[in-house]
């Protein structure tokens, strides 16, 4: 029997998920090119498979909430161990039936794949804030007691009031409930969605400061103390971004 399709027809009906009719159809296909794209088919659908099973265990610390028709946000930071920069944080409302398979902590994810996974957050989150903590008030504060104040400005900046915080690793302080989590970004969706925002967030921001600063290579290293870095501290001194609270850069009086 003549084949109905091309091999190019066949692979385009697969990349659109075909019916079970269809793939019986290509299953009896003697040509190697068919069976070939079956093999593709089939192991990008085990992936899948295996992504949404990662995906529904990450909802559990929301789905209780989601079930009571409650707000819950997740927070997270980025930028706490970098010499130059502002600290970043982010707070995420996700919809209980969100779509984002792929969300995990960004350190975990490439920058392709951060700016791809941020385009969808953006696109299916019911809220999203972010909030930056300057250098001014991490030398003021200190690194973590900074955080925590930027984090309670990305909450008060939410349209919606959560009924509920997830939370990396610290305490926000604003009076609602909320729930600490160690290594968060990894077990909650929400708070991995955040993540990525505040990620992303802060990695644009250190590309245009790398254009005022080119010397410091900012937008390769989001200011932490590479060797470029560090040379270029020492060849022009410190820039209005530098944290002089923070070593090595305390120790320089040159100013950029």
């Amino acid at each position: 029997m003549k084949n109905r399709y091309t091999i190019k027809e066949v692979k385009k009906l697969l990349e659109n998920e075909a019916n079970s009719s269809l793939l019986s159809e290509f299953s009896k296909d003697s040509r190697a090119g068919v069976k070939k794209l079956l093999q593709q088919f089939y192991k990008k659908q085990a992936q899948k498979e295996v992504l949404i099973k990662k995906f529904h265990q990450k909802e559990f610390l929301e789905k209780p909430y989601w079930d009571h028709n409650l707000v819950v946000a997740g927070v997270d930071e980025v930028g706490r161990g970098p010499l130059a920069g502002p600290v970043v944080t982010a707070a995420v409302i996700l919809p209980c039936d969100n779509t984002l398979y792929e969300v995990d902590d960004s350190k975990k994810l490439s920058r392709a794949k951060r700016d791809q996974l941020y385009k969808q957050i953006c696109e299916q989150a019911i809220d999203i804030s972010v909030a930056v903590g300057s250098p001014k008030l991490i030398d003021t504060e200190n690194i973590y007691h900074a955080t925590e104040l930027t984090m309670r400005e990305s909450i008060e900046r939410l349209f919606l009031k959560p009924d509920q915080i997830l939370v990396d690793a610290m305490t926000i302080p604003v009076n609602i409930s909320q729930t600490k989590l160690i290594k968060g970004d990894s077990k909650s969706l929400s708070i991995g969605a955040a993540s990525i925002v505040a990620k992303v967030s802060r990695d644009r921001l250190m590309t245009t400061y790398g254009k005022l600063y080119p010397e410091f290579g900012f937008d390769q290293n989001d200011g932490y103390g590479t060797k470029q870095h560090l040379d270029a501290l020492s060849k022009y001194g410190r820039t209005k971004i530098h944290r002089l609270s923070f070593a090595p850069v305390k120790n320089i009086n040159k100013l950029y």
